[in-house]
């Protein structure tokens, strides 16, 4: 199976012609003039010519100008300004008027034309089907049998699903050497990730490709693949097995996630695939707005896999997203090119860019109008709030927790072993940021020697230890230790150590940082600096101010506990732009001047009663009013620790304010040597025997998956936000959206499970199906009196509700059922609408 671009380019072909003198004579037949043969009594032509460049240029014109019509004018402005910065492979096909149009239309007609079939182009996958949906007008018929010859290649539509194998398997090679068979009997897009568990980008890529490629070429045997993958992969578990999702927050994979779920949503080839294609779209939509922060221009959440430049710089796919139904808009640089750079780092994404955003907002919008408000105007402070069983392997579950302060934010997540664990994010002036410069960053990891905190490897870095965290608001208590396993701190740490350090990243892309840095009353001014064991080290950024309040630290021989110093440098993905933290606030297990032998060093302790970690406290003007009275606040907490030798426990308490943080970390639980996992399942409680505040539980209760400040999804039956309920039966999934300000509210059937169904809006409107529904969304505008249904069961669903009756209103409201006007018959003092 091909998994990378291969293929040999011939600048200038040419050929070379020799001749020999031979004796006797040779005759050469002619072949006959086919001239006549060609010629047709009817007067046909052929088919494989080009229309005239104007009907071209016209055809262009009007995929843009007909999918833009009827928008809010807002909204054709932020889809036009990601247009221009462009960047995809899609977008160039509508500029085709004039010389110089005509002669790239005719270059890309013949790049399309030169890719072999079964060219593997990964995830510009997206862009071939698009081309194919927004643009295939202005594609001659040879090149779109082309097109259809690629996807002939890839499905074998001829084939069976038992007929293949898993395309990473040995089977995949085995079964040529044994057949001859050139095709073989592996294919990215048909059996093997549509039925089991990959990579999420691989489990939705393989299932569009299969769906809507299999449309493309009308074959059942891949269109069910696809459909298969779509519900079992990407809807049911990487949708809604827990509260999030795997790649929930890497921008760079989640923007590839989301492109392909908006595929399904636009080109599924049934009511059920684009259905199911919208509420993933809603749902990613939901989880990235509800940690966006308008004010910071960035998202505020801890990642498993991530880049820096991504936290600190990169613009991709799902910043375009949110900027296509924002008001105000959620990008900068759009005066840059999509190859464009700002302090080293891309400014735009390149796998999912902007132009691809713009072209897939045609079809239909990225989300309702009235998005925009949840988005533009988000109620600050607020927080957000989700389970992580990462692939199902704990239970009870980890959690996820983000919260957004007027002029900063905090997010984590409690065990992860990821990239950015812990983050803290800031504006220093109280305007929107308009430039990395105007933010700063705040990042967290445990560390063997030189604190590299930029470079990773796919998103991914080889950690020395682990860290812990327990967060309520903007507050939260960070523990870490070296690895339990010994394989993988060696991983780290190799075999010599000078320094074993939980190390905090302050990421400051100004010239000159303006902030004001102290230990306890102490201005520092010049760096490197050493304290003293607990000193606390307070910052005021502007409007912004940070409190780093330093728990006991285990003594493995070292110099100092705490230094403060000179970031390093190291080198972010994509394009290896030396970066690194303004600073860097480093406490010390161990540092030694010169490093040691590993095997001098006594390991278990080293693994098993190692400890570390800190108290961070985020704040701003707007919580504060100023520096001042933040640091009498930050004077006034009360931080108790008490370390267990016996139980290899920290016990930890924190009273801020009116709130009394208590937890406990141990330095002793299961850990294998497999890094997918920071620990090992069912080990989650040990690691973190309790966490309290005020004495109840801190997260959310049994049966609820997230919750943010305008959606709650679980299973316990009754779902209310924003003063919405949605009613259905315990033990399945739903999901709800309520909008705060404009009162919208959406209610969910999220999976294809038959449930009851009862939808109440805060304005008093209800919406209550006859029996259970299928897979089904209901979205409610009370300020034009409009109902939006969509439901489609799965064929074989039979006993399901016939009717939804709306009650609580005084006219009857304008109802779209799957996308058609309906009648709404009255029936007393309600109002029913037929479901089919």
């Amino acid at each position: 199976m091909p998994v990378g671009g291969q293929g040999i380019a011939v600048a200038s072909a040419g050929l070379v012609l020799t001749l020999r003198t031979i004796t006797g004579t040779v005759a050469v037949t002619l072949p006959a003039d086919r001239g006549p043969a060609l010629r047709t009594a009817d007067g046909s032509k052929p088919t494989a010519v080009l229309a005239p460049m104007a009907e071209i240029v016209r055809r262009a014109q009007r995929t843009i100008d007909s999918a833009l019509s009827g928008r809010p004018p807002w909204q054709v402005e932020r889809i036009r300004e990601l247009q221009k910065v462009g960047g995809d492979n899609v977008s160039p096909w509508a500029d085709v008027a004039g010389r110089k149009g005509e002669e790239n239309y005719r270059r890309r007609l013949t790049e399309l034309m030169a890719m072999p079939p079964r060219y593997w182009i990964g995830w510009e996958i997206a862009d071939h089907l698009l081309i194919w949906h927004l643009f295939g007008g202005l594609l001659p018929d040879p090149v779109r049998d082309h097109m259809k010859n690629y996807w002939t290649a890839w499905l074998q539509p001829d084939l069976p699903t038992s007929a293949f194998v898993f395309p990473q398997g040995n089977d995949a090679i085995d079964y040529w050497r044994r057949n001859k068979d050139w095709r073989g009997r592996a294919s990215f897009f048909r059996d093997g990730f549509n039925y089991s568990v990959s990579t999420q980008n691989f489990n939705h890529t393989a299932a569009m490709g299969a769906l809507l490629g299999g449309a493309l070429i009308d074959s059942a045997h891949a269109m069910g693949d696809g459909r298969h993958g779509l519900e079992h992969l990407p809807l049911r578990f990487w949708g809604f097995l827990d509260g999030s999702t795997q790649e929930m927050l890497d921008p760079y994979y989640l923007s590839i996630t989301l492109s392909a779920l908006k595929m399904f949503r636009d080109f599924g080839p049934q009511p059920i695939d684009r259905l199911m294609g919208r509420i993933l779209v809603d749902r990613t939509l939901e989880l990235l707005i509800s940690t966006y922060h308008p004010v910071l221009r960035r998202f505020v959440a801890a990642a498993h896999r991530a880049r820096i430049a991504g936290a600190l710089v990169e613009q991709d796919g799902i910043f375009g997203a949110l900027h296509t139904v924002s008001k105000a808009g959620t990008v900068n640089h759009l005066d840059k090119a999509h190859d464009a750079v700002e302090h080293g780092m891309p400014a735009w994404g390149y796998d999912f860019p902007p132009g691809r955003v713009a072209m897939q907002s045609l079809v239909a919008p990225w989300a309702p109008d009235w998005v925009s408000g949840p988005i533009d105007d988000k109620p600050l402070p607020c927080e957000e709030t989700s389970t992580d069983s990462t692939r199902g392997t704990y239970k009870p579950p980890l959690w996820r927790r983000t919260f957004l302060g007027r002029w900063h934010g905090l997010a984590s997540q409690d065990v992860r072993g990821g990239t950015i664990d812990v983050m803290g994010q800031w504006v220093r002036v109280p305007k929107v940021a308009t430039a990395p410069a105007e933010r700063g960053l705040l990042t967290v990891r445990y560390v063997a020697n030189a604190p590299d905190l930029a470079t990773t490897q796919g998103g991914m870095v080889v950690q020395a230890g682990v860290t812990l965290c327990f967060q309520s608001r903007n507050r939260a208590i960070v523990f870490a230790k070296p690895h339990t396993s010994r394989d993988r701190f060696l991983a780290a740490a190799k075999d010599r150590v000078a320094s074993l350090a939980t190390v905090i990243g302050l990421w400051n892309l100004s010239d000159r940082p303006p902030w004001e840095i102290y230990a306890g009353d102490r201005r520092l001014d010049s760096f490197p600096v050493k304290l003293e064991a607990g000193q606390r080290v307070l910052i005021r950024d502007g409007v912004s101010y940070l409190a780093i309040l330093p728990l006991p630290i285990a003594d493995l021989g070292r110099d100092t506990p705490i230094e403060i110093a000179p970031g390093i440098k190291g080198k972010s993905e994509p394009n290896s732009a030396e970066v690194g933290p303004a600073l860097t606030i480093s406490l010390f297990n161990l540092r030694r001047p010169q490093p040691v032998e590993i095997r001098s060093l006594d390991m278990r302790a080293i693994t098993t009663r190692t400890y570390n970690g800190f108290v961070l406290e985020m704040g701003d003007e707007a919580q504060h009013d100023s520096f001042e009275v933040f640091r009498r606040h930050i004077a006034a907490t009360d931080l108790r620790t008490v370390w267990n030798d016996g139980r290899r426990q920290m016990e930890v308490s924190y009273r801020s304010g009116g709130d009394l943080m208590e937890t406990a970390f141990s330095t002793e639980f299961g850990q294998s040597a497999d890094s997918t996992y920071a620990i090992d399942g069912g080990q989650q409680e040990r690691a973190m025997p309790y966490r309290r505040l005020n004495g109840n539980w801190p997260y959310l209760p049994a049966g609820i998956d997230r919750d943010s400040f305008w959606a709650q999804q679980g299973t316990t039956g009754r779902l209310e936000k924003a003063g919405a309920v949605l009613s259905t039966d315990p033990g399945r999934k739903a999901y709800l959206i309520a909008d705060p300000g404009s009162g919208a509210v959406v209610g969910y059937n999220p999976l294809p499970d038959p449930q009851s169904f009862s939808l109440k809006a805060r304005d008093g409107a209800t919406f209550e199906a006859d029996g259970r529904v299928g897979l089904m969304r209901l979205e409610y505008r009370p300020w034009a009196r409009e109902v939006e249904i969509d439901h489609t069961p799965k064929p074989e669903q039979a006993n399901l509700a016939r009717t939804i009756t709306i009650s609580g209103l005084a006219e009857a409201p304008r109802v779209t059922l799957n996308g058609q006007t309906v009648p709404v018959r009255v029936a007393g003092k309600t109002f029913q609408v037929p479901l089919p």
